[in-house]
């Protein structure tokens, strides 16, 4: 089968799954293409994952979302750079102290509701003038985890034509 094709497939299932429609034997299939489809990604951002990651949770997507976050020196409204099921990167004059754990607020594509958990730095690059800061995420209910994880998948979906 051709990747074209494939993912034309994938497309279809992915949109009868966000619209509740897939019985249960195809769930099972919907949730081995996405994983598939992870992978491709994965590799495709040049990424190798430890034995036995799911690729689901560590595929990114280069998207600007609105995020707040809630440092205990005041409240920082940002554009995220990328955005992972486990973390988002962003752009900011400051460095966050190291320790801090923020609550922060991501908002997704359309009308959805916002995902809501709690931040912690992971990396921060100094440029000119200032930071890149990648965040891990801590604290997102399960609900909030698939709604993400799907519209990340809608996001790199809409980038393959």
């Amino acid at each position: 089968m051709s990747a074209n094709l494939w993912v034309e497939q994938f497309r279809a299932l992915h949109a009868r799954a966000r619209k509740g429609q897939l019985p249960e034997d195809e769930k099972r299939r919907y949730a081995m293409a996405r994983e598939q489809f992870a992978r491709a990604l994965t590799a495709a951002q040049g990424m190798s994952l430890p034995p036995g990651q799911s690729a689901r949770r560590s595929f990114r997507i280069a998207q600007g979302l609105q995020v707040d976050i809630a440092f205990a020196s005041g409240p920082v409204r940002a554009i995220t750079m990328d955005v992972s099921v486990g973390g988002f990167s962003v752009m900011m004059h400051k460095p966050p102290v190291e320790s801090e754990e923020p609550d922060f607020t991501l908002r997704l594509p359309g009308n959805q509701e916002p995902v809501k958990g709690k931040a912690r730095a992971v990396s921060v690059q100094r440029k000119i003038g200032t930071h890149r800061v990648s965040f891990s995420m801590k604290g997102l209910a399960e609900k909030d985890t698939e709604r993400l994880e799907t519209a990340l998948f809608d996001l790199a979906l809409e980038r393959i034509k």
